[in-house]
């Protein structure tokens, strides 16, 4: 592995089942960045693989510096370290350094440690969405924090709809941030954005126990994807939520159907996409 794009991809495919492992060989990509961009994409890999996933706060300020010692030109990886360096901290507790930064740049910073924190201490990651909220009300919509405010909060969300059942602070949040996230699509992405946010309320409203607002989100989700050219791999997931609603709410041949849309759907995807989307059909189909 010669290349920091082989060695991220790589890191990246790794770090969910052994984020540990990545972790300690993150230092193996130093001698491999060679530009602005290459530290960027190393300090955003760095910063998840240390803060949500490990919550080694010291520990990824320490690789952080190292990479920042490199000296690379670029305002913009400079700003990329300082506020990957400036989540660590506030996620840790250790300081907060986004008094002297801009508007957009705390937002991101707060955004950033809240997804840190969904997992590991949903009370402050609430108040700290709280706060990137207020941020990004103040942003245009063009703003790269509106953007990363909506990336982070559907991360909290998918993280913690995948700890379900859940206590009803990590629920709350799971479903502030699902909504947070599609309210910012809204603003600062496309109709797929907005789609998939959808889908995420779909799946986040079940876990929460409220199928008829699930299904309502699955509908909306199913709709835009059908009034934006029916693409094979956003109708499988729109009919996967679709599903998964109406057999909570008990309508087995509403559940039916949608359960056919999402077969023939998968039938029409490449390889590569059946491939993953397997585990999902295979599940629908059982029940």
């Amino acid at each position: 592995m010669n290349t920091l794009d082989a060695f991220l991809e790589q890191a990246w495919t790794d770090h969910a089942d052994d984020a540990a492992a990545v972790a300690a060989r993150l230092p193996e990509g130093l001698s491999l960045v060679q530009d602005g961009d290459g530290a960027m994409s190393l300090a955003s890999l760095a910063h998840h693989v240390f803060g949500e996933h490990l919550g080694r706060w010291h520990d990824g300020l320490a690789f952080l510096e190292q990479l920042a010692e490199r000296n690379l030109p670029g305002a913009s990886s400079a700003a990329s370290l300082a506020r990957c360096r400036a989540s660590l901290s506030l996620s840790g507790g250790l300081a907060d350094e986004r008094a002297p930064m801009n508007a957009s740049d705390r937002c991101r910073v707060t955004a950033m440690a809240a997804g840190n924190l969904a997992a590991r201490d949903p009370g402050r990651a609430s108040a700290l969405l709280t706060e990137a909220q207020a941020l990004a009300a103040g942003l245009s919509d063009d703003d790269p924090g509106v953007r990363v405010l909506a990336a982070n909060a559907n991360n909290i969300a998918a993280t913690l709809n995948d700890r379900a059942p859940l206590e009803p602070a990590p629920r709350d949040l799971m479903l502030r941030a699902a909504q947070a996230s599609r309210t910012q699509w809204e603003r600062a992405g496309t109709w797929l954005e907005v789609e998939r946010a959808e889908y995420r309320l779909a799946l986040c409203h079940l876990a929460a126990e409220d199928p008829a607002q699930a299904l309502r989100h699955a509908e909306l989700c199913e709709s835009l994807v059908r009034e934006n050219g029916s693409a094979p791999l956003e109708v499988f997931f729109a009919a996967e939520a679709r599903c998964l609603s109406a057999r909570a709410l008990g309508d087995a041949a509403a559940a039916t159907a949608a359960s056919a849309a999402a077969r023939q759907a998968f039938d029409a995807l490449s390889t590569t996409d059946q491939g993953w989307c397997r585990a999902t059909l295979d599940k629908l189909e059982q029940s």
